[in-house]
């Protein structure tokens, strides 16, 4: 009882994706184990017990298991035994449907591994299911898995005023502006669309009631915002004042969405994942540019302590 999972599976249900796969993915139980390693006679076996194995540098290759690679996923009470038996893959192998797929994408994409390949994977499902997950409480048990596996998630509290919030990041974060100052000067109206989910302006918390009023449109440069504002204050400014690493304002912006959609929680994390590709469209290629001539107009001005204030 097996299923194939991943990229191989992707491409099965999307015959024309343009998708390389470089490796195999299956689900099979712990008795199938050792059938695909005299199978497919690896010379070399990488385990991660009690999850999960690769057979690596694949000697007996077929035209389905044609990848120098296969990671084989131990099903062992745990989610992965579950989407078998939706699949009813009793015997043999069996390619996932796109609702496993999306289930287990949906599962995985708030874990900031390989991002950039996964938001592709899910946006691409999530358009194609319409957002609706049949198999939510599975995926809610292999998030749990996951969880196990990998460590939980961090995401950090709003539950707090707005200057404990910052002052979290003391020692942490070098600060060259104000964070606020700047999310005015790159806000897309006439102030920052943070603010319109504020109730109480003292506390960082956002009221979903207030977003929920916003346009879809709103929505998308709210993330935006945000982005940019993280994109600068953390990649940008550290690349021009402290001698950081060097980063485009592209890479940067790729970055702080990665961070928007791993690293924040609840419905702000999930719209901007769900949207990812839909907000993109909305980017000013020469925000970071803007900024600086804003910088320059004296429209912002530079902090003398690195210590927000």
């Amino acid at each position: 009882m097996s299923l194939i999972i991943g990229s191989k599976a992707l491409k099965y249900n999307f015959p024309n994706l343009n998708r390389e796969c470089k490796d195999i993915d299956i689900i099979c139980n712990t008795s199938d184990i050792q059938y695909y390693i005299n199978f497919l006679k690896p010379k070399d076996i990488k385990y991660n017990l009690p999850y999960s194995l690769i057979l690596k540098d694949i000697q007996n290759k077929t035209d389905l298991f044609n990848t120098d690679n296969v990671e084989v996923l131990i099903s062992n009470d745990n989610a992965l035994s579950e989407y078998q038996a939706y699949e009813k893959s009793e015997n043999g192998l069996k390619f996932a449907s796109k609702e496993t797929l999306f289930s287990i994408k949906k599962a995985h994409i708030h874990f900031p591994i390989k991002f950039q390949k996964h938001i592709k994977d899910y946006c691409l499902l999530y358009d194609e299911l319409k957002g609706i997950d049949v198999l939510k409480d599975i995926t809610k048990k292999h998030f749990s898995d996951t969880e196990e596996r990998l460590g939980k998630l961090k995401t950090p509290s709003l539950k707090k005023s707005v200057k404990s919030f910052f002052d979290q990041s003391n020692g942490f974060v070098t600060s060259y502006f104000i964070h606020d100052d700047i999310h005015k000067v790159m806000s897309h109206y006439d102030s920052p669309l943070y603010e319109r989910m504020q109730s109480n302006k003292e506390n960082a918390i956002c009221d979903k009631s207030l977003w929920d009023k916003f346009s879809f449109e709103d929505k998308c440069k709210c993330v935006l915002e945000e982005a940019m504002v993280i994109a600068i204050e953390r990649k940008l400014l550290p690349m021009i004042f402290g001698q950081g690493p060097h980063w485009t304002s592209d890479k940067a912006l790729e970055w702080s969405m990665m961070r928007i959609c791993t690293l924040c929680s609840g419905w702000f994390r999930q719209f901007g994942t769900d949207n990812y590709f839909r907000i993109c469209e909305y980017v000013n290629k020469n925000y970071f540019e803007d900024f600086l001539k804003k910088y320059k107009n004296d429209e912002i001005k530079k902090i003398k302590s690195n210590v927000f204030a």
